[in-house]
């Protein structure tokens, strides 16, 4: 059997030329201010811009803040971004790119005081021995859905396009953070159909 690569490597197959991703160096960029028109937890006192707002705010500064990591596609971006709000903060997923089978994100935390910060996501990969080392990312390669009534964030980063092996992540969102809760990983097989596993079946490597 070969060895799945690096999560950044999954990436790189996904977008054919992707490297290892890094959080932006400039936390807290200023966003725009907040506006009556929200949504937003009535009891906190403090409203939310409406989601157009809150996304381009990002979007505005996607490219200066790299964090896409030099991958940003805008229309891709302003097509397919979405903000989730959860009580009076809003967690922004931004689609930096679309490739054949999976999509590539960066994910931001929206606070009532209008300002942001990029967050980072807690993934585990292979060394050359074969031990698991944990790193974050900047940026996650793979297929994303959010509860917001949950709070999770689930990521499943395909290795190759018939989705046989990978990882696959839950991230519980804090309203400041996603902290990862379950990691599973599969590596590659030689034979896929004959030993295809669902991704919920995936070893479990965290916790």
């Amino acid at each position: 059997m070969r060895q799945l690569k690096p999560q950044g490597a999954m990436v790189m197959l996904a977008m054919v030329a992707i490297a290892g991703c890094t959080t932006p160096s400039t936390p807290n960029p200023e966003a725009a201010s907040p506006s009556a028109e929200s949504g937003s937890n009535p009891e906190s006192g403090v409203a939310l811009p409406p989601d157009e707002a809150i996304l381009q705010t990002v979007y505005d500064q996607a490219e200066s803040l790299d964090l896409c990591d030099g991958f940003y596609q805008p229309e891709v971006a302003q097509a397919d971004s979405r903000v989730y709000r959860v009580g009076d903060r809003a967690l922004v997923e931004l689609v930096c790119a679309n490739a054949a089978y999976q999509a590539v994100y960066a994910y931001v935390a929206y606070q009532p005081d209008g300002s942001w910060q990029p967050l980072s996501l807690d993934v585990f990969y292979p060394d050359e021995t074969g031990q698991f080392v944990r790193t974050s990312e900047g940026t996650v390669g793979g297929l994303a859905t959010f509860d917001p009534e949950q709070g999770l964030l689930t990521v499943f980063s395909k290795a190759r396009g018939i989705g046989d092996c990978g990882s696959l992540a839950d991230y519980r969102w804090s309203g400041g953070e996603l902290a990862l809760e379950t990691f599973r990983y599969q590596e590659c097989s030689d034979s896929p159909e004959e030993n295809f596993v669902d991704p919920a079946d995936y070893p479990q490597v965290y916790p």
